[in-house]
């Protein structure tokens, strides 16, 4: 039986099989490529959560800027101003999250490191927006364009995450 206490990594399938194991593996900073993915999940469902939250504030607390009434062209640029804006803390707690429970720092200092990881959500975001485009023009359902997009952009973004900033 794997010892989690050491740099023994037990397998997925072990830990489905002893939650408690699974609980100390996923505790430790040097997990296995599987249990980082679970806490890189985590963290980033979080973060949608926050994006979601900013966006519902600006309904709740400036409904004239996302009504319905207005025109396509102003409602979709009051969208993107309101995704961007929602965008920074969403992606701030991103980062701070996946530097605290998932990766070790890498070799960029605070600066640098940030903004290699704004940069990679950033390119992430606009190739899962060309991809769910050309999804939905293909004829399939909304919800397996939204699905891929989602999908590729958190795999996109855990690999380049870990191999791009918090690599040491």
């Amino acid at each position: 039986m794997p010892n989690p206490a050491t740099n023994d990594a037990p397998s997925l399938w072990f830990c489905l099989r002893h939650p408690r194991t699974m609980l100390q593996v996923l505790a430790r900073k040097e997990a296995p490529v599987w249990a980082q993915f679970i806490k890189y999940s985590l963290c980033g469902g979080i973060s949608t959560v926050i994006l979601f939250a900013v966006v519902v504030a600006f309904h709740v607390y400036a409904p004239e800027f996302l009504s319905e009434d207005q025109a396509t062209e102003v409602r979709q640029h009051n969208l993107r101003i309101a995704l961007f804006t929602a965008f920074v803390p969403a992606n701030l707690f991103a980062y701070f999250a996946n530097r605290w429970l998932v990766f070790q720092t890498g070799r960029y200092g605070f600066w640098a490191e940030i903004s290699v990881f704004t940069g990679i959500s950033f390119v992430s975001f606009v190739g899962g927006e060309l991809g769910k485009m050309y999804i939905v023009e293909c004829g399939f359902p909304n919800w397996m364009a939204a699905g891929t997009f989602a999908v590729s952009s958190a795999l996109v973004n855990f690999v380049a995450r870990k191999f791009l900033v918090f690599a040491s």
